[in-house]
C-alpha cells in the first residue's frame, strides 16, 4: 500500500507537469507556498508528535488500560487541535498582512517577482497543517493497537483526492497549453495571468480536499480500536502535554533539516528564472521515491530496537545493529545513485514531458535530478546516524551540525546561482555537498560519543572497519559497472521506445549488479538472500 501510495505521488506529479508545464511562474508561487505546511507535516505531524503519541500510548495502554490510553488519545487530540489552529492562523495572518510590514523590494528578493500570488496561495493551503497533523496523530493510535491498514490508506486517498482536483481542473480550464508564452511571467496578458492564478487557486481548494480524505478514512477504524465513541472520559490534561513536551526535541531536530529544504525553495522561487521552483521541486520528488524506499524504511524499522539498546546501554549492540544498517542502505543506495545520475535526463522525460511541460523543462529537471542523485547516499546515511543520536538522548548534536550546514548551505546557493550562473543544478549541487559535510561531521562524533559510553567497545573495531571500507568499495565498483552496462542496454534497445528502452535498462542494471554481488558474497547480499529467498 506505501508503495502503491508512492506510485499515486508520481501519477499527481505527472499531471501538474502535463498541465501546468515548465514556465509557469503562477505554479512555481503554488510550489513554493506548499513547501510551508508541507515543513509543518514533515517534522512536527508526521514525525515528532506521532512518535511521541505512539510511546506515551503504549505506556498508558499496558500501564493503565485501554480506557486510560483513550482518554490520554482525546486529549492529546484537543490540545494538539488547538495548538495547531492558532498556528495555522497565526501564519495566514502573517501572510496577508506581509506586504503591509516589509518593503516590497524584500519582498521581491526573498519570494520572487511572483510575491503576492506566493502570499495568497499559503493563506489558502496552510489550514492542511491541521488536517495533516491530526491525521499523523490517527495513524500513531491506531498504529499502537495494532491496526495498519487505515494508516496506510489514509495517503492513498490523499493522492487520490489530489490526482482528482488537477483532473477537474484539467477538465475546466483545458488540458492545452497555454503557457507557451514569454519567459517573464510578467509578460503574460492579464487575461492569462487571472487564469494560471484561478487554476492554482483550485488546486488550493483541491489539495484540502485531499487532506479531509486522508484524515476521514481513519475514523471509522478509529471508533473499531475503542479510541472513539464509548462515552465520556475523564480528560488527562497531564499526559497529553506530555506528549507534547516529548514531541519538542524530536521536531527541533528534523526542523532543520526540513527548514533548509524550504530555504532552498524560498531560494529557487527568488533567484532562478520561471519554472526553476518547479523544476527543483520535481528532482526532490523524484530522488525522494528510492530514498524513501530505501533509507526511510531502514530508519524506520530500527530506530525503536536503537532506542532499546540506548536505554539499556547496550553500546556493542546499539553500534552493530547501527552499522549492519548503514551498509544494508549503501547496498542498495548506491547503485539507486548511479541509476538516477546516468539515467536522469530519461527518467525526467519519461515521467514530465508531457502536455505543456517540454524538453527545456525536462532539461532543468534532469541537470538537478543528476546533482540530487549524489546525495542519495549521504542523506540516507545521515537519517541513520541521527536516529542513534536520538538513542542516546542526545538531541543537540545533530542540531548543531545540520544549523552549521544549513547556513554553509544557503552560502553555497548563492555562489553557485548567482556567482558561477548556474541554474536550478545549483540549488541540487549544494544539497550534496552538505549532505556529505553532514555524514563528515556526524558518523566520526558518534564513535567517538559510543567509546567513551561504551562499557565494552565493539568486537575488532579496526577489523570492521577495514571490512566495511573495502564493502563500500565493491559496492561502488559494481555500481559503476552496472550502470555501464545500463546505457549499453539502453542504447542497443533506444529503437523500441523510451519505456522499454528504459526498462531493459534497468533490468540489466539491476541484474548484473546483485550478479556480481553474489559472485563475491557481499555480506549485505548473502543477508538479503536469506530473508527474502526461498526458504528451505
Amino acid at each position: 500500500m506505501t508503495l502503491f501510495s508512492r506510485i499515486l505521488g508520481f501519477v499527481r506529479e505527472v499531471i501538474s507537469a502535463a498541465l501546468f508545464g515548465d514556465k509557469a511562474g503562477i505554479f512555481d508561487a503554488f510550489i513554493t507556498a506548499w513547501r510551508i505546511p508541507n515543513l509543518f507535516r514533515r517534522f512536527l505531524g508526521e514525525g515528532a508528535l506521532s512518535t511521541a503519541l505512539v510511546t506515551r500510548l503504549t505506556e498508558a495502554d499496558h500501564s493503565a488500560g485501554v480506557e486510560a490510553g483513550r482518554a490520554l488519545f482525546l486529549s492529546t487530540l484537543r490540545l494538539v487541535a488547538g495548538i495547531l489552529a492558532v498556528l495555522a492562523a497565526g501564519c495566514m495572518l502573517l501572510a496577508h498582512f506581509l506586504p503591509h510590514l516589509v518593503s516590497e523590494a524584500l519582498l521581491i528578493d526573498v519570494l520572487g517577482k511572483d510575491w503576492n500570488p506566493v502570499l495568497e496561495l499559503t493563506v489558502r493551503v496552510m489550514p492542511f497543517v491541521v488536517l495533516v497533523c491530526l491525521a499523523a496523530l490517527f495513524a500513531g493510535a491506531l498504529q499502537v493497537r495494532d491496526r495498519f491498514f487505515a494508516t496506510m490508506l489514509a495517503p492513498v486517498f490523499f493522492n487520490a483526492g489530489w490526482i482528482l482536483a488537477l483532473v477537474v481542473i484539467g477538465m475546466h480550464f483545458g488540458w492545452t497549453s497555454p503557457f507557451d508564452v514569454p519567459h517573464d511571467a510578467t509578460a503574460l496578458p492579464a487575461a492569462e495571468f487571472a487564469r494560471q492564478l484561478e487554476m492554482t487557486r483550485w488546486l488550493a481548494w483541491g489539495v484540502l480536499a485531499a487532506g479531509v480524505l486522508q484524515l476521514a478514512c481513519q475514523v471509522p477504524a478509529l471508533f473499531a480500536a475503542g479510541f472513539l465513541g464509548g462515552g465520556k472520559c475523564q480528560p488527562d490534561r497531564a499526559g497529553a502535554w506530555r506528549v507534547f513536551k516529548t514531541s519538542a526535541p524530536l521536531a527541533f531536530g528534523a526542523a532543520i533539516y526540513q527548514i533548509n529544504v524550504m530555504v532552498d525553495g524560498f531560494m529557487a522561487e527568488g533567484l532562478l528564472p520561471d519554472g526553476g521552483p518547479t523544476a527543483h521541486y520535481y528532482a526532490n520528488r523524484v530522488q525522494q521515491f528510492p530514498f524513501a524506499l530505501i533509507a526511510l524504511a531502514a530508519m524506520s524499522s530500527i530506530f525503536p530496537k536503537l532506542k532499546v539498546h540506548g536505554h539499556k546501554g547496550e553500546w556493542r549492540e546499539l553500534t552493530r545493529l547501527h552499522d549492519r544498517a548503514q551498509f544494508g542502505v549503501a547496498f542498495l543506495a548506491l547503485p539507486a545513485s548511479v541509476g538516477l545520475f546516468l539515467f536522469a535526463r530519461p527518467i525526467s522525460a519519461l515521467l514530465f514531458e508531457h502536455g505543456a511541460f517540454g524538453p527545456d523543462g525536462t532539461a532543468r529537471v534532469s541537470a538537478a535530478l543528476s546533482m540530487l542523485a549524489l546525495a542519495l547516499l549521504p542523506a540516507g546515511a545521515v537519517s541513520l546516524v541521527t536516529r542513534a543520536f536520538y538513542a542516546l538522548d542526545d538531541f543537540r548534536t545533530p542540531v548543531i551540525v545540520s544549523a552549521v550546514l544549513l547556513v554553509t548551505n544557503i552560502g553555497l546557493n548563492v555562489a553557485f546561482v548567482v556567482g558561477v550562473g548556474m541554474d536550478v543544478e545549483g540549488l541540487a549541487l549544494a544539497t550534496a555537498i552538505t549532505s556529505w559535510a553532514n555524514v563528515a561531521a556526524l558518523l566520526p562524533t558518534l564513535r567517538r560519543k559510543l567509546k567513551r559510553a561504551a562499557l565494552a567497545t565493539p568486537l575488532n573495531p579496526g577489523l570492521d572497519r577495514a571490512r566495511g571500507a573495502s564493502s563500500l568499495v565493491v559496492m561502488l565498483l559494481a555500481s559503476l559497472a552496472a550502470g555501464g552496462l545500463a546505457r549499453l542496454a539502453s542504447s542497443a534497445s533506444a529503437g523500441a521506445g523510451e519505456i522499454v528502452s528504459l526498462g531493459v535498462a534497468g533490468l540489466v542494471g539491476a541484474g548484473s549488479y546483485f550478479a556480481f554481488a553474489a559472485l563475491v558474497k557481499l555480506p549485505e547480499w548473502l543477508a538479503l538472500r536469506e530473508r527474502f529467498g526461498p526458504r528451505g
